[in-house]
């Protein structure tokens, strides 16, 4: 099992690695945000996430699945975290997704919040600024494509299956990658 956690965290590191060239320097993107989350930046993004409030769940779930030991790499992303409230609102289903035996299945999920790169939400707001009022795609770590609309401080991020979720609290910066509270999971169960 362990082996396997390490292969599929050395595939998501290369993946990422290969996409690193057309994005942004995470340092630049850190100076420009101007947020509280900026004094975090000497931190890794599985550092940043780690005790952070109102998402506890996405932590111990990146934890569960061995997908935090990505983020404690050198190689840059971007997690959509699902809020607390975002996993509780999934009921049953969401209990279901944090047995052992479910393991898989959640870090599939998981990996549909990952996006390679380090993307601010300054990032999102410029690009669908240039958009012009079409949405931004971009293809996750899951091989799914994610799609942003609205303007400022009202964007939505929707999946391929339809789910949604609005971009919800302040970004948490690292010094290698951006997590950005989503308000709930982009996933249908």
């Amino acid at each position: 099992m362990a082996l396997k956690t390490r292969s599929l965290a050395h595939l998501l590191a290369f993946t990422a690695v290969l996409a690193l060239p057309a994005c942004k320097n995470g340092g630049s993107s850190a100076q420009k945000s101007g947020s509280a989350a900026a004094d975090k930046s000497d931190q890794t993004l599985a550092g940043v996430i780690t005790g952070a409030d109102g998402l506890k769940t996405v932590s111990a779930a990146l934890k569960d699945t061995g997908l935090s030991e990505v983020f404690d790499g050198a190689a840059s992303y971007t997690l959509l975290a699902p809020n607390d409230a975002a996993f509780a609102r999934l009921g049953d289903a969401g209990q279901a997704l944090q047995k052992p035996e479910q393991r898989a299945a959640l870090a599939a999920l998981l990996r549909d919040h990952i996006l390679p790169g380090y993307v601010t939400r300054d990032d999102v707001n410029d690009a669908l600024r240039r958009a012009a009022g079409n949405g931004v795609k971009m293809k996750s770590m899951g091989g799914h494509v994610v799609t942003f609309a609205g303007t400022d401080n009202a964007v939505t991020v929707t999946q391929e299956d339809g789910s949604s979720a609005k971009l919800a609290g302040d970004p948490l910066l690292a010094g290698n990658g951006v997590a950005i509270p989503i308000d709930g999971v982009l996933k249908k169960l």
